[in-house]
Protein backbone atom coordinates (compact mmCIF):
# COMPACT_ATOMS: atom_id res chain seq x y z
CA UNK A 1 0.00 0.00 0.00
CA UNK A 2 2.86 2.35 0.86
CA UNK A 3 4.51 1.68 -2.55
CA UNK A 4 1.21 2.38 -4.32
CA UNK A 5 0.82 5.68 -2.45
CA UNK A 6 4.42 6.67 -3.23
CA UNK A 7 3.94 5.82 -6.92
CA UNK A 8 0.71 7.84 -7.12
CA UNK A 9 2.37 10.77 -5.38
CA UNK A 10 5.30 10.64 -7.81
CA UNK A 11 2.95 10.58 -10.83
CA UNK A 12 0.97 13.53 -9.42
CA UNK A 13 4.13 15.57 -8.85
CA UNK A 14 5.43 14.83 -12.35
CA UNK A 15 2.10 15.81 -13.90
CA UNK A 16 2.07 19.07 -11.94
CA UNK A 17 5.63 19.82 -13.08
CA UNK A 18 4.66 19.47 -16.76
CA UNK A 19 2.29 22.44 -16.65
CA UNK A 20 3.29 25.11 -19.17
CA UNK A 21 3.72 28.70 -18.04
CA UNK A 22 0.75 30.90 -18.92
CA UNK A 23 2.24 33.63 -21.17
CA UNK A 24 -0.36 36.12 -19.90
CA UNK A 25 0.79 35.56 -16.31
CA UNK A 26 3.46 38.27 -16.56
CA UNK A 27 1.23 40.88 -18.20
CA UNK A 28 -0.14 43.78 -16.15
CA UNK A 29 -3.85 43.51 -15.36
CA UNK A 30 -6.32 45.26 -17.67
CA UNK A 31 -7.12 48.22 -15.40
CA UNK A 32 -8.54 51.67 -16.17
CA UNK A 33 -7.22 53.84 -13.35
CA UNK A 34 -4.30 55.68 -14.99
CA UNK A 35 -1.58 53.30 -13.72
CA UNK A 36 0.66 53.81 -16.80
CA UNK A 37 0.91 50.10 -17.51
CA UNK A 38 0.57 48.09 -20.69
CA UNK A 39 1.47 44.86 -22.36
CA UNK A 40 0.46 42.14 -24.79
CA UNK A 41 1.59 38.93 -26.43
CA UNK A 42 3.59 39.33 -29.65
CA UNK A 43 3.45 36.07 -31.58
CA UNK A 44 2.71 34.42 -28.23
CA UNK A 45 5.66 36.03 -26.40
CA UNK A 46 5.15 38.37 -23.47
CA UNK A 47 5.77 42.10 -24.07
CA UNK A 48 5.45 44.48 -21.12
CA UNK A 49 5.72 48.22 -21.66
CA UNK A 50 8.70 49.55 -19.71
CA UNK A 51 10.71 52.76 -19.55
CA UNK A 52 14.15 52.49 -21.13
CA UNK A 53 17.20 54.56 -22.00
CA UNK A 54 17.99 57.99 -20.70
CA UNK A 55 21.19 59.54 -19.41
CA UNK A 56 22.42 62.66 -17.71
CA UNK A 57 21.60 64.57 -20.89
CA UNK A 58 18.31 62.96 -21.93
CA UNK A 59 15.16 61.61 -20.37
CA UNK A 60 14.27 57.93 -20.70
CA UNK A 61 11.63 56.78 -23.17
CA UNK A 62 8.46 56.31 -21.09
CA UNK A 63 6.64 52.97 -20.97
CA UNK A 64 3.52 54.62 -22.43
CA UNK A 65 3.20 57.87 -24.35
CA UNK A 66 0.66 59.63 -26.53
CA UNK A 67 -2.80 60.87 -25.69
CA UNK A 68 -5.45 63.17 -27.09
CA UNK A 69 -4.13 65.08 -30.10
CA UNK A 70 -4.88 66.78 -33.42
CA UNK A 71 -8.44 67.73 -32.40
CA UNK A 72 -10.08 64.37 -33.13
CA UNK A 73 -7.41 61.73 -32.55
CA UNK A 74 -6.27 59.50 -29.74
CA UNK A 75 -3.01 57.58 -29.91
CA UNK A 76 -0.94 55.56 -27.47
CA UNK A 77 2.54 54.07 -27.81
CA UNK A 78 3.64 51.09 -25.73
CA UNK A 79 7.43 51.07 -25.53
CA UNK A 80 9.64 48.28 -24.26
CA UNK A 81 11.95 45.39 -25.14
CA UNK A 82 11.17 42.55 -27.55
CA UNK A 83 13.77 39.87 -28.26
CA UNK A 84 16.47 42.11 -26.79
CA UNK A 85 15.60 45.14 -28.96
CA UNK A 86 13.66 48.32 -28.28
CA UNK A 87 10.16 47.97 -29.68
CA UNK A 88 7.06 50.16 -29.98
CA UNK A 89 3.41 49.35 -30.52
CA UNK A 90 1.37 52.35 -31.70
CA UNK A 91 -2.43 52.46 -31.64
CA UNK A 92 -3.76 55.41 -33.66
CA UNK A 93 -7.51 56.00 -33.47
CA UNK A 94 -9.67 58.58 -35.13
CA UNK A 95 -11.83 58.97 -32.03
CA UNK A 96 -11.83 60.37 -28.52
CA UNK A 97 -14.66 58.34 -26.97
CA UNK A 98 -14.89 54.89 -25.40
CA UNK A 99 -16.06 52.09 -27.68
CA UNK A 100 -14.94 49.29 -29.97
CA UNK A 101 -12.91 50.32 -33.02
CA UNK A 102 -11.87 48.19 -35.99
CA UNK A 103 -8.41 48.42 -37.55
CA UNK A 104 -9.33 47.25 -41.04
CA UNK A 105 -8.64 49.93 -43.65
CA UNK A 106 -5.77 50.75 -45.96
CA UNK A 107 -4.23 54.02 -44.82
CA UNK A 108 -0.93 55.76 -44.38
CA UNK A 109 0.49 55.15 -40.94
CA UNK A 110 1.45 57.68 -38.29
CA UNK A 111 3.83 59.53 -38.32
CA UNK A 112 4.41 58.97 -42.07
CA UNK A 113 1.04 60.40 -43.09
CA UNK A 114 -0.88 63.54 -42.20
CA UNK A 115 -2.57 62.88 -38.82
CA UNK A 116 -5.56 64.94 -39.91
CA UNK A 117 -6.48 62.49 -42.69
CA UNK A 118 -5.03 59.07 -41.85
CA UNK A 119 -7.44 56.44 -40.53
CA UNK A 120 -7.37 54.26 -37.43
CA UNK A 121 -4.53 51.72 -37.50
CA UNK A 122 -1.85 50.01 -35.43
CA UNK A 123 1.88 49.60 -36.02
CA UNK A 124 4.74 47.60 -34.53
CA UNK A 125 8.37 48.67 -34.94
CA UNK A 126 11.59 47.24 -33.59
CA UNK A 127 14.98 48.96 -33.43
CA UNK A 128 17.67 47.60 -35.68
CA UNK A 129 15.16 46.59 -38.36
CA UNK A 130 16.32 49.16 -40.92
CA UNK A 131 13.00 51.02 -40.83
CA UNK A 132 10.72 48.00 -41.22
CA UNK A 133 7.25 48.67 -39.81
CA UNK A 134 4.40 46.21 -39.33
CA UNK A 135 1.04 47.88 -40.00
CA UNK A 136 -2.63 46.93 -40.05
CA UNK A 137 -4.57 47.25 -43.32
CA UNK A 138 -7.69 45.86 -45.00
CA UNK A 139 -6.29 42.31 -45.03
CA UNK A 140 -4.37 42.41 -41.71
CA UNK A 141 -6.89 43.62 -39.20
CA UNK A 142 -7.52 44.10 -35.53
CA UNK A 143 -9.61 45.76 -32.90
CA UNK A 144 -9.16 48.24 -30.06
CA UNK A 145 -11.67 48.51 -27.24
CA UNK A 146 -11.38 51.82 -25.42
CA UNK A 147 -12.78 51.13 -21.96
CA UNK A 148 -12.11 54.57 -20.51
CA UNK A 149 -11.53 57.89 -22.24
CA UNK A 150 -11.59 60.56 -19.54
CA UNK A 151 -10.19 63.80 -20.96
CA UNK A 152 -10.69 65.89 -17.78
CA UNK A 153 -8.73 63.32 -15.73
CA UNK A 154 -6.33 62.62 -18.65
CA UNK A 155 -6.89 58.87 -18.22
CA UNK A 156 -7.33 56.42 -21.07
CA UNK A 157 -7.47 52.64 -21.02
CA UNK A 158 -8.35 49.77 -23.28
CA UNK A 159 -7.59 46.41 -24.79
CA UNK A 160 -6.35 45.50 -28.26
CA UNK A 161 -5.39 42.76 -30.67
CA UNK A 162 -4.28 42.82 -34.28
CA UNK A 163 -2.32 41.19 -37.05
CA UNK A 164 0.02 43.47 -39.00
CA UNK A 165 2.08 43.03 -42.16
CA UNK A 166 5.65 44.14 -42.85
CA UNK A 167 6.14 47.20 -45.03
CA UNK A 168 9.25 45.46 -46.45
CA UNK A 169 7.97 41.92 -47.07
CA UNK A 170 4.22 41.20 -47.49
CA UNK A 171 4.79 37.56 -46.50
CA UNK A 172 5.89 38.57 -42.98
CA UNK A 173 3.26 39.25 -40.32
CA UNK A 174 3.10 39.58 -36.55
CA UNK A 175 0.11 38.79 -34.36
CA UNK A 176 -0.54 40.76 -31.20
CA UNK A 177 -3.07 39.40 -28.69
CA UNK A 178 -4.18 40.00 -25.10
CA UNK A 179 -3.16 43.67 -25.37
CA UNK A 180 -4.02 46.14 -22.65
CA UNK A 181 -3.03 49.65 -21.62
CA UNK A 182 -3.90 52.04 -18.81
CA UNK A 183 -2.47 55.55 -19.21
CA UNK A 184 -2.49 58.85 -17.37
CA UNK A 185 -1.09 61.73 -19.45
Amino acid sequence: MNKLFSSLLLVALLAAGCKKDDPEAGLPPATHEGKNTGGCLINGERFVAAEYGGSLLSNPTPALSGGFAFGSVYYVSLNGQYKGQRATILLFLRTRVAGIYQLNQNTQYYPQGDPLIILSHATFTISGSGGEVYVTDAQHTGQVTLTRMDKPADISAGTFEFTAVSTFDPTKTITITSGRFDRKQ
